[in-house]
């Protein structure tokens, strides 16, 4: 229950980028935690939503994340891995910013300095 729930609440954020391919049919997430009452079973055993043109977003959208992808073996949906980029322009402009991370600390570092150096000059001018 807290899965679904979980996954009902996040169904209002947009799909990942990195998210290719169609739904397949293949009916396992429709089991999930327990098979859906709109899940049905045609002639040849195939599954099929009942409601599929009024399905809710968190069935539209899945697997939203590849951290809510639990079908892996069976769904028709994959994740690709985008290559790493160059962040360095933006740390030489934001020495607050590590390998595109946001440390806190540093932040507050860089402003009290940044603070510091202006009391002095206007001291100095």
């Amino acid at each position: 229950m807290k899965a679904k729930a979980k996954r009902t609440l996040t169904s209002v954020l947009p799909v990942a980028k990195t998210r290719a391919g169609q739904c397949v049919g293949c009916g396992a997430c429709c089991k999930l935690p327990k098979p859906c009452h709109f899940l049905k079973t045609d002639e040849t055993g195939r599954g099929f939503c009942a409601i599929y043109e009024l399905r809710p977003l968190n069935c539209r959208k899945y697997p939203r994340t590849e951290s809510e992808w639990l079908t892996a073996d069976t769904c028709g949906f994959r994740f690709e891995h985008l290559p790493e980029t160059n962040h360095m322009p933006v740390l030489r402009r934001l020495p607050f910013l590590t390998s595109g991370t946001f440390h806190l600390f540093s932040l507050v570092s860089w402003l009290h300095t940044a603070s510091i150096l202006k009391q002095i000059k206007k001291l100095l001018y």
